[in-house]
């Protein structure tokens, strides 16, 4: 069945990737287009539940129970499992969001979370097949943690800045908040989810809770729909580097600007 699916998955990539160099060749990186996006997703999370086939992430999500009976009577695993949860509601519909500006993009509650639960539950499988394919090396467990955790802090950052932040999500951070959300989000979810992984080898804890942060991170950056019109204004803002990366949004006036509330001291705008 899960090589039915890979294959079905494979299709799907080559039909993603034909239709995106024969219909939407030329735009330009700076006006977002929301069925474009879309487009260039669906291509990355083929790309990601294809490893996860291939690495076995996939058929261990499918066959392994959520929690053994051992931990399931254990204490310590309920409360280092609850605190995984815990953390990822509160980073994410919390901090993570509330440091998102929006711009005018309207709400699409139902569409943002179900790009948001593709996203994550694609994240999850690809961060779960490093861990994996590490662990095939022979090293000992806490070396698999802490090789996993460099790939992983070194791939994110450089995927997002450089191709996630300018092809598929709507501008939805400034200097700032990148700063923020990397220190108070994304490290600490890294450093927590693999510790778990590590201890008690529950990957649908561990994908589950990327599905959570994601689904919370679409439904507040309001990641609009594939019919929506292209953005009739530019946001974003890259680097001159010879390999362009996002700055995110940069306010003239932090304080005044009507799309960055979330600075300490913001007057609003007059």
């Amino acid at each position: 069945m899960l090589d039915a699916f890979a294959a079905f998955l494979a299709l799907l990539l080559v039909a993603l990737v034909a239709l995106r160099f024969t219909r939407f060749r030329g735009h330009p990186w700076d006006i977002y287009y929301p069925k474009l996006a879309w487009l260039r997703a669906g291509i990355y999370f083929c790309c990601c539940w294809l490893l996860s086939w291939a690495s076995g992430a996939m058929e261990l999500l499918v066959t392994s129970p959520f929690a053994t009976a051992d931990q399931l009577a254990s204490r310590n695993w309920w409360l280092f499992t609850g605190g995984v949860y815990l953390f990822i509601l509160a980073a994410y519909p919390g901090v993570w969001a509330y440091f998102t500006p929006v711009f005018e993009r309207r709400k699409n509650t139902a569409m943002s979370a179900l790009f948001g639960a593709l996203w994550g539950a694609s994240s999850g499988q690809l961060f779960l097949s490093v861990w994996l394919l590490i662990g095939r090396l022979g090293i000992p467990e806490w070396g698999t943690w802490l090789a996993t955790f460099l790939v992983l802090a070194s791939w994110q950052p450089n995927w997002h800045n450089i191709y996630w932040d300018h092809y598929i999500a709507p501008e939805h951070d400034t200097p700032m908040t990148q700063k923020i959300k990397a220190l108070g989000c994304h490290i600490p979810n890294l450093v927590i989810g693999l510790t778990h992984l590590t201890l008690y080898d529950n990957y649908m804890v561990f994908v589950s809770a990327q599905v959570i942060a994601c689904t919370a991170a679409g439904i507040g950056m309001r990641f609009p729909a594939p019919w929506v019109a292209p953005s009739a204004q530019n946001w974003a803002h890259r680097t001159a580097a010879r390999i362009p990366r996002c700055t995110g949004y940069i306010p003239k006036d932090p304080l005044r600007d009507p799309y960055t509330p979330f600075y300490p001291g913001w007057r609003g705008p007059g």
